[in-house]
């Protein structure tokens, strides 16, 4: 075997080992007193960053303060693209991941979901311009439309013969190309649409009224796979903030307080 051959192999084994890197136990995070949170800043007002005070803010940011707070440590948040959500929480980076990300059986194999915190269905926005309606998700079919990257509505529309589909990092972009014309629609999460057109002031889209979502999606937190200790005592503490009014008063500070979960 060369020196190079056996360099490769404990690169490749560095690497292994990296992305495999096992989870912090309960009794690890409250020795250390910090529960490790991965965020995500793409996707007010579930998760972003205030301009003024440079901190990160939101739904999902909330919650994982109040969950925290039940088992009596402080919390770090560590902000990622959304893309970069499940990586972070699998390479063991992060103890628990906070964030507006969809609860599905694929990514349930990578990851532990805890129960839901809130649920919605997919929404349309189109160019305040378009002629065009949207009553049923058929009713996309040939057109240009746009999607975040790795979320479930690009695998509800990927495959949709006749569809161009472009994915995007963030809401702020795919709302530009749908105001200039370069897609005709995006698929969207409507808490987050609705957010950034009324506290952004922007112009030139809306929200399809007349579209009727395929289905709605749950939005829970996770864990890594088999940390099930962890797991348990982030469900003890949705739970206790469920019945103490926690959770309600969450989503009425952020305007979602029909969407939360009971």
């Amino acid at each position: 075997m060369t020196l190079k051959s056996i360099l490769l192999g404990m690169a490749a084994a560095s690497l292994l080992v990296q992305s495999g890197a096992q989870a912090r136990t309960l009794d690890e995070v409250r020795a250390d007193k910090n529960l490790a949170v991965v965020t995500t800043a793409s996707a007010p007002p579930h998760g972003f960053k205030n301009p003024k005070s440079n901190q990160l803010e939101g739904i999902m940011v909330d919650v994982a303060a109040g969950v925290a707070k039940h088992l009596k440590v402080g919390d770090k948040l560590t902000d990622v693209p959304f893309s970069g959500l499940i990586p972070t929480l699998t390479s063991g980076r992060a103890d628990v991941m906070s964030a507006p990300l969809f609860i599905t059986e694929e990514r349930a194999k990578a990851i532990d979901f805890s129960a839901p915190v809130y649920e919605w269905g997919e929404g349309i926005v189109v160019s305040d311009k378009a002629a065009r309606k949207y009553a049923k998700f058929e009713d996309m079919q040939g057109q240009r439309v746009g999607v975040l990257v790795d979320s479930v509505q690009f695998n509800m529309i990927k495959d949709m013969p006749g569809t161009k589909v472009t994915t995007y990092q963030d809401y702020s972009t795919l709302l530009a190309d749908v105001r200039a014309g370069r897609i005709d629609l995006g698929i969207v999460d409507p808490p987050s649409i609705i957010y950034q057109i009324q506290t952004k002031n922007i112009p030139g889209v809306k929200l399809d009224t007349g579209y009727q979502p395929q289905r709605k999606w749950q939005v829970g937190m996770a864990v890594q796979k088999g940390n099930a200790a962890l797991l348990d005592a982030v469900n003890g503490a949705l739970a206790e903030m469920k019945q103490n009014g926690e959770m309600d008063a969450i989503g009425k500070k952020w305007g979602v307080s029909d969407l939360m979960s009971k």
